[in-house]
């Protein structure tokens, strides 16, 4: 990591966005340390995931909140579209009120969103609304944070960061608990800790963690890009 980079004052945020457990991994250069937030649905995942996130919801470098029980509209259509967009204000309002917590500022962001991935299985309305959920994040982080260039990386561009372009998400959660990128700060984690010694080697990447991987993945690529193009 570039001195530059170490003695600026930057908080790097990284979000993953789903609109049921979007992850989000704050780095700031002060601390030198990671920050993990899952934004989860309640009762998300199995028995034994949520018993996981429970394990994890104590730990000093996570953030694990969930959300509000939204309700719908069932057979009205203007009804249920106008509450999908005041939820996703909330969800927005929420995540910034929860990055500021932990930052303690509005100033000095960088920010990255991993891209969607074009061969999901998702149905069409599903991605539109989950475009639409991004977008207005999007937008109240740019107006809250006064953030000048908000990043947009391909899920390809993040697995070559971790290896491969055609990783899929068995070999993504390898390749962070083998801390492929060599990061110390990872690896001093509680939630690293907890991943290596309590989950280890999985075909299915338990809820949040897989969320989590792929903001932590992203703010390593934000920061390593971030040092390149920053003068000694």
């Amino acid at each position: 990591m570039l001195r530059w980079v170490k003695e600026s004052k930057l908080n790097l945020v990284t979000v993953d966005f789903s609109l049921n457990s979007p992850g989000i991994c704050i780095w700031q250069s002060e601390t030198n340390r990671y920050h993990f937030i899952s934004y989860l649905k309640p009762k998300s995942g199995t028995k034994a995931e949520q018993k996981r996130q429970e394990d994890i919801e104590s730990f000093p470098d996570v953030s694990l909140i969930h959300q509000p029980d939204w309700k719908s509209s069932v057979g009205d259509y203007s009804k249920n579209e106008f509450a999908k967009i005041k939820r996703y204000i909330t969800t927005a309002e929420h995540i910034i009120k929860l990055i500021v917590g932990i930052t303690q500022t509005y100033d000095d962001y960088h920010i990255a969103f991993e891209g969607s991935s074009y061969g999901s299985k998702m149905g069409t309305n599903n991605i539109i609304d989950m475009a639409a959920g991004a977008a207005i994040l999007k937008e109240q982080m740019i107006e809250k944070f006064e953030v000048k260039n908000l990043l947009t990386v391909a899920p390809t561009t993040i697995k070559k960061h971790a290896g491969k372009g055609n990783m899929n998400k068995a070999a993504l959660w390898m390749a962070f608990l083998n801390n492929v990128c060599e990061s110390d700060e990872l690896a001093s984690s509680h939630l690293h800790k907890y991943c290596v010694s309590e989950i280890g080697e999985v075909t299915k990447v338990p809820k949040p963690f897989d969320d989590l991987v792929d903001a932590w993945f992203l703010n390593h690529y934000l920061l390593q890009q971030l040092g390149e193009n920053l003068p000694d």
